[in-house]
């Protein structure tokens, strides 16, 4: 059964069957309706192996009231990341809203007095990604490869010609 998080002010968390069930439902009618859909993977900053999902339950609460009540908001437990659905989302306004997590991050704190740090990746439907599946695929090959780099800062990955 799926588990949902109705939060007074920002978006819904959800369980991974109920976001995949939703981002293919909101998919079809984005293309019906000719809208937009965004997708952005999210990783707290933590050595590959390590998965922590304590720190990604932190991460969905720190990103969840910056989102709209229409978007949603998943935790994957099994890579430890944060996955939001954008719904009505341009690929041309992913640059402010990750901006704005970004900031928004910065001032929680993990592991002592070390602010959390994030890699991020985005797809947009259908400017870049053709389908729910390809949506999900491109975001998160994204924030795999600026999970990648190292550094203090947190890093994101848009798709070419995005920026």
């Amino acid at each position: 059964m799926s588990r949902w998080d109705f939060r007074p002010h920002g978006s819904t968390i959800v369980d991974e069957e109920a976001f995949a069930c939703l981002t293919e439902l909101e998919t079809r009618q984005a293309a019906r309706l000719r809208y937009a859909l965004s997708m952005l993977t999210i990783y707290p900053s933590r050595p590959m192996p390590v998965v922590d999902l304590a720190a990604a339950e932190q991460l969905a609460a720190a990103v969840s009231p910056l989102l709209r009540d229409t978007d949603l908001v998943e935790i994957v437990p099994s890579a430890a990341a944060v996955r939001v659905l954008l719904v009505g989302g341009e690929l041309k306004d992913l640059h402010t809203v990750i901006q704005r997590m970004i900031g928004e991050v910065s001032l929680h704190r993990s592991e002592g007095p070390r602010t959390l740090v994030v890699r991020i990746g985005g797809s947009c439907f259908p400017t870049t990604a053709g389908s729910s599946r390809e949506l999900l695929q491109q975001a998160d090959d994204l924030a795999e490869e600026a999970r990648r780099e190292r550094g203090a800062r947190s890093t994101y990955r848009l798709p070419v010609g995005a920026q």
